[in-house]
């Protein structure tokens, strides 16, 4: 039980630190703007490139959890933790994202994460389609 609430910490700390060094990275270097400053300023782009990483980052924090805990519930747990934190920063809504974008972003995050943690642990088949 250690292992895998030391892995699903692990996992969640590590996709925590590189979204939110991406984030302050595409503000700074890539649409020149300063982190905090209001979301309807801007573009488009922004979302649509902040929403590609963090899927990246889902998927890394879903194999590092799934590498360290060796069983199939600590990626499960990674995603409920996931999808816990995305309904709260829903409910509280600080950092000023579309309510759609948060839905999306945070539901697609969790499942990203569990399916990625399943298929390094060998639980999905490389062929789901056939």
């Amino acid at each position: 039980m250690l292992r895998i609430t030391l892995a699903v910490a692990a996992g969640f700390l590590i996709m925590s630190v590189f979204v939110i060094a991406t984030q302050v990275a595409l503000l700074r270097y890539l649409f020149h703007t300063a982190p905090g400053v209001d979301v309807d300023l801007l573009p488009p782009a922004y979302f649509l490139a902040y929403g590609v990483v963090r899927m990246l980052y889902a998927v890394i924090g879903g194999c590092v959890t799934a590498a360290i805990g060796k069983k199939y519930e600590a990626p499960t747990i990674l995603g409920a933790l996931m999808l816990g934190t995305a309904i709260g920063s829903l409910v509280v809504n600080r950092s000023g994202e579309p309510v759609w974008y948060a839905v999306l972003v945070g539901l697609v995050g969790a499942i990203v994460a569990t399916v990625a943690g399943y298929r390094w642990l060998g639980r999905l088949p490389a062929e789901v389609g056939r």
